[in-house]
């Protein structure tokens, strides 16, 4: 029958057979009905057998029995429908799902619904009339399970129960678990008199639920995780209902929305030529549809009605991504805390207040073979004060350019034997200002030189740099230049391009030649290592690069040796290590009888390495003082694992010593290769001698130890 339609209007199919055999047609008319649709489909999946069977050999009286059965289905309907004038007609169907598999359900869904598990059962007794029905019964949920193509999570709910009667729809501590077998949980009653008129009285629970879990796809406008905390609840009717309670995005979340770009090219082909997969309907096209429905600004929903009120707390550790151009592959990343309240009154109009405070992050812009990220700094904010898109928005980002500053103070070194010292490469940070109101940024860029880091430069450079810098700034074109020569051709660019001395922000084969040797050099040393001494670790390091600290260009090679022996049943471990300067400016008086520069002594107070007493040489060349150091201290570690801060006063079970020794002892491993030949600076406690110098340019002082990063 469904070839009388079209095939993309009526996706149904089947063999229907029976027989119609009509009675009396002169006297009182009756018949009786015996049709059977084989193997009947809905959009090529194939549901079962429908069996219908209809008689009035009652005068108006129509007995019904419809069965669906084959493919796992066994459901009965039967009753009588009692025709009576005056629209007073009644009716008496008891409804009987003995196995409902889901899979049924899945193949009505429109495609929303896919890897089904599991069955429905139950019980339903449909009297009354049309207007003012009488339901009572119940539908049970047996081990069934689903995927939301929309929200790409799988969802499962097991021994739960839906209750119909008189009343209208209870929950009862409805539990649907995600794939993490976390819970959400319904609770209330949707009443009803007549199942068409709703009056609600529900609350919405859930605690680290998994609503979202979808993969990247072709024109996916989200994807990612999004786990949330839940509090809500839900009364009004079903045409105006409202919505109060809390939404606490978790730590594990990680979003991605894309931003959706026009493409004029595309839209101007539109209407020509379609193709469309019937079978395959777009994950996202109920979210494409309330898109299409929202004002232009985003700040009135295509749903009206509506009086929703909810307090959103976002997780400091909670990821998301902004795909700001997918083709180019720009990106906005951030993490942070955030405090809002968000509602939606009846004619649609979205209001929020509150701020995000950004944590961490960056934007990633990429221009074809060209990659550069900013990241954002701590204390960045966006601020809701009433439509969403009217946020004040006040973030800072910063692109680290290793660059040279001879090209953009060439003008400013009066003596030209002094211009080697402005080819050493130092960190600028270019500034990414992004202020005002969220649809209507002002972006400005700046360019500094931070203090921390330039130990190693002469004060006269960063002092012209500096001035220069200011200068700079006073001009926004020529700062302009320069922050896209940095981010474009990493360097700076003179007043007259065509003149540029170069710098250190040249290709200089050579350096990375030698680079990539030392790397590889590194690798091959260690695997050789690896196996030489039994029982003893051997690690070495190869560092070359370019060094313009005196004024000229010298290529700078340092070698480090650390060798580390476990002693005592793993208790005690020595380490002892040095640096050796073999090329380019020295550091200081190096001797060929500094064999052993730096020395390590680990003490594992107990068993589980929890408690570590440290000594330690470290032998090290200071920039301020100009000469070598000699340090000795002596350092108390407490090492310990925990999620929450009162995990650290609590006691370890028994059975998890061992799984805590084998980790302490892996971190204390990874620590002392890491920092023993080098020294480590996150001592609580340091004692320091006074300095020993390896020249007499500096008076013998006492070196205080930074404590800022003490465990």
């Amino acid at each position: 029958l469904s070839a009388f339609v079209l095939s993309d209007s009526l996706p149904v199919g089947g063999l229907l057979n029976g027989n119609v055999e009509v009675r009396d047609m002169l006297k009182q008319p009756n018949f009786v009905t015996d049709l059977t649709l084989n193997n009947f489909s809905f959009k090529k999946d194939t549901i079962g057998d429908v069996n219908i069977k209809v008689n009035n050999n009652t005068q108006n009286v129509f007995a019904t029995n419809i069965t669906i059965s084959g493919r796992e289905n066994d459901i009965a309907l039967t009753g009588n429908y009692n025709l009576k004038p005056a629209n007073k007609s009644d009716f008496n169907f008891k409804l009987n799902i003995r196995k409902l598999p889901f899979k049924t359900i899945e193949a009505l869904s429109f495609g929303f619904i896919t890897q089904s598990t599991g069955d429905l059962t139950g019980s339903v007794d449909i009297s009354g009339t049309a207007a003012s029905p009488k339901i009572d019964g119940g539908i049970n949920f047996n081990k069934t399970g689903f995927n939301l193509v929309m929200l790409g999570s799988y969802f499962t709910i097991d021994n739960e129960a839906v209750k119909v009667d008189n009343n209208g729809i209870t929950f009862n501590t409805f539990s649907i678990k995600d794939s993490a077998n976390n819970t959400l949980t319904i609770n209330g009653l949707a009443g009803t008199s007549n199942f068409t008129n709703y009056k609600l009285d529900l609350t919405v629970k859930a605690r680290n639920f998994r609503g979202i879990n979808t993969r990247k796809t072709a024109g996916s406008l989200y994807y990612g995780q999004l786990y949330f905390n839940t509090d809500l609840t839900i009364s009004g009717t079903e045409t105006a209902p409202v919505i109060d309670g809390t939404f606490k995005v978790n730590d594990e979340t990680n979003l991605s929305i894309v931003i959706p770009q026009p493409q004029p090219g595309i839209v101007d082909r539109k209407g020509v030529i379609e193709f469309v997969d019937m079978d395959a309907p777009g994950n996202d096209s109920i979210f494409r549809a309330l898109l299409a429905g929202y004002d232009s600004s985003f700040n009135k929903s295509a749903l009206t009605g509506f009086d929703l009120s909810t307090n959103i707390e976002i997780s400091k550790a909670a990821t998301f991504n902004i795909i700001v151009d997918e083709a180019n592959g720009d990106f906005l990343q951030i993490k942070g805390e955030g405090l809002l309240t968000g509602g939606i009154d009846q004619s649609g109009k979205i209001t929020l207040t509150g701020s995000y405070e950004i944590e961490s992050g960056g934007y990633d812009l990429s221009f074809n073979f060209i990659h550069r990220r900013f990241d954002i700094q701590k204390g960045s904010k966006i601020t809701w004060t009433g439509e969403p898109t009217t946020a004040e928005i006040d973030v800072t980002a910063v692109y680290i350019a290793n660059t040279s500053p001879l090209d953009l103070v060439i003008n400013q070194i009066s003596d030209p034997t002094q211009k080697g010292y402005y080819q050493q490469k130092l960190p600028f940070n270019v500034k990414l200002n992004v202020k005002g109101e969220l649809m209507k940024p002002e972006l400005t860029f700046d360019i500094d030189l931070p203090k921390e880091g330039n130990l190693r430069v002469n004060n006269e450079v960063l002092t012209t740099v500096n001035t220069r810098l200011d200068q700079v700034r006073a001009e926004p074109s020529e700062l302009n230049k320069q922050v896209f020569a940095l981010l474009l051709l990493n360097r700076f660019v003179s007043e007259n391009p065509f003149e540029s001395s170069g710098g250190g922000g040249g290709f200089n084969a050579g350096s990375y030649a030698r680079q990539s040797v030392s790397k590889i050099l590194t690798e091959q040393l260690n695997k050789l290592a690896s196996s030489l001494i039994g029982g003893v670790d051997i690690n070495f390091d190869v560092n070359s690069e370019e060094d313009y600290s005196t004024g000229t260009r010298q290529d700078r090679t340092d070698f480090n040796v650390s060798l580390s022996k476990r002693l005592l049943s793993d208790r005690l471990k020595v380490s002892v290590g040095s640096n050796y300067e073999l090329e380019g400016p020295q550091q200081g008086k190096q001797t060929a009888t500094n064999i052993i520069g730096n020395l390590t002594v680990d003490y594992n107070l107990t068993q589980d390495g929890r408690y570590l007493l440290r000594g330690y040489r470290k032998n090290d060349y200071d920039y301020v003082l100009e000469g070598q150091v000699v340090e000795t201290g002596l350092k108390f570690i407490i090492s310990a694992d925990y999620n929450t801060l009162k995990d650290l006063l609590r006691k370890k079970k028994k059975q998890n010593k061992s799984k805590t020794k084998q980790k302490q002892d892996e971190d204390s491993d990874q620590s002392t290769t890491d920092h023993s030949a080098q020294g480590n600076n996150d001592s609580a406690v340091v004692f320091v001698n006074k300095p020993t110098l390896s020249d007499d340019r500096r008076p013998v002082g006492t070196v205080v130890k930074d404590l800022s990063n003490a465990k």
